[in-house]
């Protein structure tokens, strides 16, 4: 830092000649441009033109006094340094220099190592702001260059925002995110499960920072949501610790989550009717068995009378048009609740949940009726028969399916279109 001084430009504006020409030679030593000028009005003039950093100038000067030119030059640049010199301490001009928040106020005759000092601390200063706005540029620019939203935060407030941050919010600037948000947890409140804002504030009410509910949460459980006026999307979240700040990054996930969940919706549907398939029938009845200790769990297999016959007669064309239009007349006389599967064939199951073996009886009844009545296109009418069985406590799928299936074939035995149970 020995030539801190070499980048700033300095405006010095003193009437008496002599003074100015002896301290000129002084102030050329401690920047990279020198102006001079003899009276406010020159002195102004030079600044409009050169925008130096630093101004020195005497107080008491004929034309325009150096007072005027630093309320003058203060209304082009608030920023400004300006460094009073004067043979004058009353207390007028004193506050008047004050109330333009000047840098320094050297009584005359001002010795040069003192003028030295002050001029090198003023451009120390402006050498780190300098240094400290580059920085925060590069960051910027690096910041604004990532995919990612980056946001720096105390958690009352947003202190930093990236660009793309912004951008999603149709922001111009950080602040704009403060007054429309309370806090930066306002952004989760779209979020779901263990991520929602009520949860948050709740935890680090406790003493548990965002850093540590965020770090102890499984990665695939770090997602929250965030919707602007033309999208919803959904984030990755991670946090860092910045002193007593977080840096927070969200990484959009929204096309992996929606690929995600079609490739699910693809595993656990069957790809001719559009309803459950095995998988998702077995991960159904591990999510429901753990409750049939309390509420009864039943299970009804279907299967079409004489479909073997429709495929030979009319073709497997046909015979898949069948399996479709069945599917769509079961699923619309079931609860949400009850789970509709394809089990193989033309064999079909329903999963009735938290229902009696006497109830489901009632309700399969009904269901053989409908489809009964039901005119299928190309066939006419078409029977169905039902095998159903109700879980005892600790039973398998596979044992609950084999009871039903018991009574599935007693039904096919006697006569079809008819419902047994186990």
């Amino acid at each position: 830092m020995e030539n801190i001084t070499n980048f700033v430009s300095i405006l010095y504006v003193e009437d008496e000649a002599d003074v100015r020409e002896g301290y000129s030679r002084a102030l050329a030593r401690l920047c990279s441009d020198l102006y001079t000028a003899e009276n406010g009005k020159e002195g102004l003039e030079l600044y409009r033109l050169h925008m130096p950093q630093i101004v020195v100038s005497d107080i008491k000067m004929p034309i325009m006094n150096g007072i005027e030119m630093a309320k003058a030059i203060k209304k082009i640049n608030p920023e400004v340094n300006i460094i009073f010199t004067s043979a004058h301490s009353e207390s007028a001009y004193m506050l008047e220099a004050i109330e333009l928040q000047v840098e320094g106020y050297l009584l005359k005759p001002v010795q040069k190592n003192q003028l030295t000092a002050l001029i090198k601390k003023i451009a120390k200063n402006i050498f780190l702001e300098r240094q400290y706005n580059e920085q925060r540029k590069m960051l910027q620019h690096i910041i604004d260059s990532d995919e990612r939203m980056t946001i720096i935060t105390d958690i009352s407030k947003f202190l930093f925002a990236s660009r793309s941050l912004l951008n999603f919010f149709e922001a111009k600037e950080t602040e704009e995110l403060n007054k429309r948000f309370g806090s930066v947890l306002d952004l989760f409140a779209q979020s779901k499960n263990r991520l929602k804002k009520e949860h948050l504030e709740e935890t680090m009410q406790n003493g548990h920072s965002l850093f540590d509910i965020v770090s102890k949460i499984d990665e695939s459980e770090r997602v929250i949501t965030l919707s602007n006026s033309h999208a919803i999307k959904e984030f990755l979240i991670s946090v860092s610790k910045i002193g007593d700040n977080c840096l927070i990054s969200l990484t959009d996930i929204t096309k992996i989550q929606r690929d995600r969940e079609v490739n699910d919706l693809r595993a656990h549907t069957d790809s001719l009717t559009g309803i459950a398939n095995r998988v998702r029938l077995e991960e159904f009845f591990d999510e429901r068995a753990y409750a049939t200790a309390k509420t009864p769990l039943t299970i009804a297999l279907l299967d079409i009378d004489h479909f073997k016959q429709i495929n030979d007669t009319y073709g497997h064309l046909v015979g898949d048009a069948i399996l479709k239009e069945l599917t769509r007349v079961v699923a619309s006389h079931i609860r949400e609740s009850d789970l509709f599967a394809r089990w193989g064939g033309e064999e079909f199951v329903i999963l009735f949940n938290n229902i009696t073996l006497e109830h489901t009886l009632h309700i399969t009844e009904k269901l053989r009726r409908i489809i009964e009545e039901t005119p299928f296109e190309s066939i006419g009418r078409l029977t169905v028969s039902f095998g159903i069985s109700e879980m005892n406590p600790q039973e398998s799928l596979s044992s609950l399916i084999e009871r039903a299936d018991s009574a599935l074939y007693r039904a096919k035995k006697s006569g079809r279109n008819r419902i047994e149970h186990s």
